[in-house]
């Protein structure tokens, strides 16, 4: 071996190449690393310019909640990906940005909502409120009103909007030509004329598009316009509500009424009482939640809706449970056609829920259910399910046992078979009884892992709207509460639901919104209880 070969092999006397350590890796050059950077940054702009843009567009749209919260969320993931020491977290951005937009957004906007009065007839800001109205125009006394028929100079273009006229026809026959800044001339009456003075009569399509055009427009004279209110009328109408912004005061030029701008509760209210067609979004304070627990009407239904919900998820969750834990202590011990009658057992859970209900709901149909008509030819008999409170209730839960018991089924067994059988032989040898092992032993250890599962079981069903809404609509109706209609088996969702979407006609979204943001406090303080009861199983279970 030569000198030179001897000063180049590493200490020891191994090569690299020779079964030695593989030499470390070079670091890249810095200018790679810059240019990388500068590509990523450059990428980056123009991604949060982009944003910036749209997010402005939507706060200046009203969107405030959703331009902001995009805004942000794109400026926090920028971060990320820039920042060398926020690395392991580049993986989590898309995750980050859906969790931003579909849980924070919609938490927080919510919990804004419900401090407002945003409802039917307070859906819009002041100025959207007051641009609307402007739209809403009438006709004077001694104003003639025609019926009109639209035409265009022939060879224009369909958006030229100065190619069009009108022949307007009168309540005596009359026809007159009227286009844009000219006086009225009058043609024969009849039919309208397929062509008049370089003008073709529209109809059918045409008709309809070019009244995309001209339905803002003025025809006639410029001293007493005419315009179009409809697809059928057109006349001198005028704007029906003027705002005078100098005093707040919104005017009516029909009836001469004024209606002063109540800013606190965002309504336009005449001297009389009497409020305008539209009123705007403001923040009401704690009203929302101040009407909730001290209007009579509200807090009386609310108190039976919220007895049941707590009922209803917690005999859900403990007929299912037991059940559940019941079919699977059955099927720990093998026999023939285990299998078969697993799978048999499984189907109602693999079956969607919404035709499971639909079908129950049939069967327990007071007048062809083949439940009721069994139960008639037998005993002669047969509860009301949807019209006593009671039985309601009772069927809802029996029909929610049938949606879940398969689910505990298959995590009991799953837990059965991880608890080993050294403890039971233990037992044995201590003169235990199966009674004894099943409450001492088997409950405590499968509570261990099945509590975080029944906690998510009781949330969900005390969320439950579908079985609600599926099964009897949330009734029979509890009397006195017509608007809405509150229901026995209404639950807190569906009783939300009813104040935000089917209160007779006028949603109350701020009020809703309330409901909602209390409902999360309710099953946050529940599930923080029930952890802590799981945490407490958990050192059972370690003692046991």
């Amino acid at each position: 071996m030569s000198a030179s070969s001897l000063a180049s092999t590493p200490a020891g006397g191994k090569s690299a190449g020779a079964g030695g350590s593989p030499p470390a890796p070079s670091a890249p050059p810095a200018s790679v690393s810059t240019l990388n950077y500068l590509v990523r940054l450059l990428l980056l702009g123009v991604i949060n310019a982009g944003v910036l843009v749209f997010g402005v567009t939507l706060i200046n749209d009203g969107n405030a909640f959703l331009g902001g919260t995009i805004i942000l969320t794109t400026l926090l993931l920028s971060v990320v990906l820039l920042r060398n020491a926020l690395k392991p977290m580049r993986w989590m951005v898309p995750s980050l940005a859906l969790v931003a937009l579909l849980v924070v957004y919609p938490m927080f906007y919510t919990l804004y909502v419900s401090f407002t009065n945003y409802s039917d007839g307070h859906r819009h800001t002041k100025s959207e409120a007051l641009a609307l109205m402007a739209a809403d125009k009438f006709l004077p006394e001694g104003a003639v009103s025609y019926e009109w028929n639209v035409y265009r100079r022939e060879g224009a273009a369909e958006d030229d909007a100065s190619a069009y006229a009108l022949l307007l026809t009168d309540e005596a026959g009359g026809n007159f030509f009227a286009a844009q800044n000219t006086a009225l001339e009058t043609v024969p009456a009849g039919d309208p004329p397929e062509a008049f003075s370089g003008y073709l009569l529209l109809s059918g399509g045409d008709r309809f598009r070019a009244l995309q055009v001209i339905q803002e427009m003025q025809f006639g004279p410029a001293d007493a316009p005419i315009g179009i209110q409809s697809r059928s009328a057109a006349g001198e109408f005028q704007q029906r509500w003027v705002f005078d912004a100098a005093r707040d005061v919104l005017m009516d030029r029909e009836t001469g009424a004024e209606y002063p701008a109540d800013n606190a509760t965002g309504e336009f209210r005449a001297a009389s009482g009497e409020t305008a067609p539209l009123g705007f979004w403001v923040p009401t304070g704690f009203e929302n939640y101040s009407r909730l627990f001290t209007s009579p009407v509200l807090r009386g239904p609310l108190v039976q809706v919220f007895g049941w919900t707590v009922m209803f998820a917690f005999f859900s969750v403990v007929t299912s449970f037991a059940l559940g834990l019941g079919m699977a202590l059955v099927m720990n011990k093998p026999f023939p056609g285990i299998r078969v009658v697993r799978s048999l057992l499984i189907i109602p859970y693999a079956i969607p829920g919404m035709i499971s209900i639909l079908i129950w709901r049939g069967m327990l149909n007071l007048n062809v259910g083949v439940i009721n008509t069994t139960l008639e030819n037998l005993f002669g008999w047969a509860p009301p399910w949807s019209v006593d409170p009671m039985w309601a209730k009772i069927a809802i839960i029996m029909v929610n046992l049938w949606l879940t018991y398969p689910y505990f089924m298959l995590i009991c067994s799953g837990a059965l078979q991880a608890i080993p059988t050294s403890i039971y032989e233990a037992a044995e040898v201590d003169g235990a009884t199966a009674w004894e092992k099943f409450w001492k032993l088997t409950l405590p250890l499968l509570l261990v892992a099945v509590g975080p599962l029944l906690v998510a079981s009781f949330t969900y069903n005390f969320n439950n709207y579908l079985l609600i809404e599926a099964m009897f609509q949330g009734g029979p109706p509890i009397p006195g509460t017509s608007a809405p209609p509150v229901g026995y088996t209404d639950n807190l969702i569906s009783y939300t639901f009813r104040y935000a979407f089917a209160a007779g006609g006028t949603r109350d979204y701020g009020f809703a919104s309330a409901i909602a943001v209390v409902i999360f406090l309710i099953v946050g303080a529940l599930t923080l209880f029930q952890f802590r009861f799981t945490k407490r199983l958990e050192e059972i279970g370690e003692n046991v």
